[in-house]
């Protein structure tokens, strides 16, 4: 018999197989990933035009650019100059855009702007591959990329941080996951990691105060490791400065921030939502009062401090909870980043809608994973159409003439947001995933990924 007419072998048979569903799934990946990626180069372009055309209009690029020039003139930060908002940042923030203020307001706004994008798009596929507790297959991941796109549009499109800063504790809470899941046995190795993740999640808090609430919450779940080193990171940045001036100008910097939070810390915007305004929206409502609906009422009810500080300590008694009932690291920093990310849209400082960027990652998570906790898909789609729909405000000036309460749309989506996630949490220890993935070559997803580790996986 000839070689030619011998039949295929096997292992052949099998080379083949494999050959041709690796290629598929390869294509299947990049078809996805691509269109994903050019979503957000859209999105990147049309910010980067509206930059060319207006670049000191609807912006507040050029209030960071001049925090920049003030400190290298010596000038105060936090005096308010004509023509520019307040700053409202730490000084630190002011060297950090130093570099995009040499290039003036146009070619510096655009960079600024790409900077955003990478860092949150980088938060976002490192939080999809380190931290949810979920393997997807690449189309959902595509939609998950471009949705948040979605979520972050209203900050991106004025140049303000909150995308930048919402990337930096996504790259951060997927190098504290590495951290802690990988074992300290024979190198230093995994001594880089908790310094990794230190930096990672000092640097927002250190560039805006605002992520501050959540970035404590995932430091309590292995203070051993990560507290001396977030301080140690922490103020070494804070101390930056003072290598760029003379030390009693950058201490009356610092004083002149520390008067500004305090001065702010009553103030109220007609945009703020969280929950002083489900608290404004239902008194004016239900009290029957003819006058306009006042949003900018200062939060000075010792009552609402109270609830502040209860639920602060509700949220982090429930992650330690968490933590005791042997999630793994992966589940623990999700549950407790979502946690710790919904309180700070109900009760943390100055949050409108262009902060909701932060929890766009869990919310549409949990919108996309639909056997997390079957269910509570009422709960999640709810919350989905109060913050993604009609937070917007588009949609709230249109109803707002006859229905009001649409101003709470996106703290009432915050809470319904987290009491999914308690029941998520609660499902989640006893349910039986199956853990057969479908067999489809572009399908790669795992359900038992839903489930908590066993105990030993958090050291």
């Amino acid at each position: 018999m000839k070689a030619h007419s011998l039949p295929v072998s096997p292992s052949k048979l099998y080379r083949r197989w494999r050959d041709g569903v690796t290629t598929e799934r390869r294509s299947c990946f990049r078809l996805s990933l691509r269109l994903a990626l050019i979503v957000w180069l859209v999105l990147g372009v049309a910010v980067s035009i509206r930059t060319l055309v207006r670049p000191d209009k609807h912006t507040v690029f050029p209030i960071f650019a001049a925090s920049a020039e003030h400190w290298w003139n010596n000038c105060s930060l936090y005096e308010l100059y004509p023509g520019l908002d307040r700053f409202r940042y730490p000084p630190v923030f002011a060297l950090f855009v130093t570099p995009f203020s040499i290039l003036g307001l146009t070619v510096g706004g655009i960079l600024w702007s790409w900077l955003s994008i990478t860092v949150f798009v980088a938060g976002l596929w490192q939080y999809l591959g380190d931290v949810v507790p979920s393997v997807w297959t690449p189309q959902r991941k595509a939609v998950f990329l471009m949705l948040c796109g979605l979520g972050a549009l209203r900050g991106l499109w004025n140049a303000q941080s909150n995308a930048l800063i919402t990337g930096f504790v996504l790259l951060g809470a997927a190098a504290l996951v590495r951290a802690a899941t990988r074992r300290p046995a024979p190198a230093a190795r995994p001594l880089s990691d908790w310094w990794l993740a230190a930096m990672l999640l000092a640097t927002p808090v250190c560039l805006k105060l605002t992520p501050a609430a959540p970035v404590l919450l995932l430091v309590m779940l292995w203070p051993r490791q990560l507290a001396w080193r977030l301080l140690v990171v922490t103020a070494g940045l804070f101390l930056l400065p003072f290598l760029t001036r003379p030390f009693p100008l950058v201490l009356d910097q610092y004083r002149g921030w520390i008067d500004h939070l305090m001065e702010s810390g009553h103030v109220r915007w007609i945009g703020f939502r969280d929950g002083w305004t489900i608290w404004l929206v239902l008194h004016h409502c239900l009290g029957g009062e003819s006058s306009s609906l006042c949003l900018h009422e200062p939060m000075d009810s010792s009552w609402y401090h109270l609830v502040q500080l209860a639920t602060a300590a509700a949220v982090l008694g429930w992650c330690l909870w968490q933590r005791r009932r042997a999630a793994g690291p992966r589940w623990l920093v999700h549950v407790t980043l979502s946690m710790g990310l919904a309180w700070l849209m109900l009760f943390g400082p100055a949050v409108e809608h262009a902060t909701y960027v932060f929890l766009a990652p869990p919310l549409l998570w949990a919108f996309l994973e639909p056997r997390a906790w079957p269910h509570g898909r009422g709960l999640i789609w709810a919350s989905f159409t109060l913050i993604m729909v009609l937070g917007w405000g588009a949609v709230t000036r249109l109803l707002l003439p006859n229905w009001p309460i649409v101003l709470t749309a996106l703290p009432a989506g915050s809470a319904l947001f987290a009491l999914w996630l308690i029941g998520y949490a609660q499902n989640a220890s006893r349910s039986e995933w199956p853990t057969n993935a479908e067999r489809s070559p572009c399908y790669a997803e795992r359900s038992d990924a839903l489930r908590p580790a066993p105990a030993a996986a958090v050291p």
